[in-house]
Order: structure tokens, then C-alpha cells, then sequence
């Protein structure tokens, strides 16, 4: 199958950019209405808005959050305008 569509199921002989310009210019951290985000099942209060974090404190592991009932946390990740989000497999 010819064409670069997504990543989807078709296997690329590419690299994926993950520049830190590019992970700036496509952070969704900047998105994120945190005023009305919400975590069901979180221990502490308001610690689910910890985990999203700006491009560069990224692998920082310091903050967390652990759920106060079983291992499942459900988030709602309202955001502050349109956003496009792609998932690959």
C-alpha cells in the first residue's frame, strides 16, 4: 500500500520526530482546563492534575497519583479549545 497516512497498521521505515520543538509545538499540556479536570478513584484529592505536565518535566516521577479503591482511575480531560488526537497502534 503506497501513501505516509498515520502509523496505523502499516509498518514504516521512518523515525517519528520527538524533538523537543516538536513535543512543545504539539503539547497538549497547554490544552488542558485543569480548573475542570476530574479523576475518579483518586486517594488524594486533586492529585490526578500532577500527572500531566509541561514538554520538558516530562519524565519527572516525583508526582503521582494512586487510586483509593482498585488499580483503575478515570479521567476527564476537559480541554480549553479544539484539539486533534491520534493514536497509534
Amino acid at each position: 500500500m503506497a501513501g505516509h497516512g498515520g502509523c496505523g497498521q502499516q509498518h514504516h521505515d521512518h523515525e517519528h520526530d520527538e524533538t523537543p520543538e516538536r513535543g512543545i509545538q504539539f503539547n497538549l499540556y497547554t490544552k488542558i482546563d485543569f480548573n475542570k479536570l476530574q479523576c475518579l478513584n483518586e486517594a488524594e484529592e486533586g492529585s490526578a492534575k500532577n500527572v500531566f505536565k509541561p514538554w520538558d518535566q516530562r519524565q519527572e516521577q516525583s508526582k503521582f497519583v494512586e487510586s483509593d479503591v482498585d488499580e483503575e482511575l478515570l479521567f476527564n480531560i476537559p480541554f480549553t479549545g479544539s484539539v486533534k488526537l491520534k493514536g497509534k497502534s
